[in-house]
């Protein structure tokens, strides 16, 4: 069952507003937490995470892998999971690029901030339908949800 809607608390949405203004101009990242609901995946949580990716920061993001091992362990130790990826790209829409898409995992949402030097502006929602398919929008609804930011 694909994913179609995505849910994230409102401190959630700000946080990751916050956080992909704080990386401006180079690409902020990191982890959504949460819990899928049948097509829904209910976001009630972001943490931030190093962007690895030193030589092209302004337009590519390699989160590091200690930081999303952290949100894993955070997340199980509240009930929750890993829900997906959020990432900002500077001065550029929040669609996915090529590169986004190749690298997406399937059963994740991806949650794409644009910023600009006024700050953070569009937030969208992604997924995919199929590996190695084009990545779908999904509706983001932000509105209070169970067990949010704490």
């Amino acid at each position: 069952m694909n994913l179609r809607f995505a849910t994230i608390a409102p401190a959630a949405e700000q946080r990751v507003r916050e956080f992909a203004v704080a990386a401006y101009p180079n690409e902020g990242c990191g982890v959504l937490l949460g819990r899928r609901d049948g097509t829904r995946m209910v976001i009630v949580d972001v943490t931030s995470a190093r962007n690895m990716w030193t030589e092209r920061s302004a337009d590519r993001y390699d989160l590091d892998p200690v930081d999303f091992m952290k949100a894993d362990r955070d997340a199980r130790s509240r009930g929750l999971d890993v829900a997906g990826i959020w990432h900002s790209h500077p001065d550029h829409p929040a669609r996915p690029s090529q590169f986004d898409t190749d690298r997406a995992w399937r059963d994740y949402v991806y949650i794409i901030c644009r910023t600009t030097q006024s700050g953070a502006e569009d937030v969208n929602a992604f997924a995919l339908e199929e590996e190695g398919k084009p990545f779908a929008q999904i509706t983001l609804d932000i509105s209070p949800v169970p067990g949010g930011v704490r």
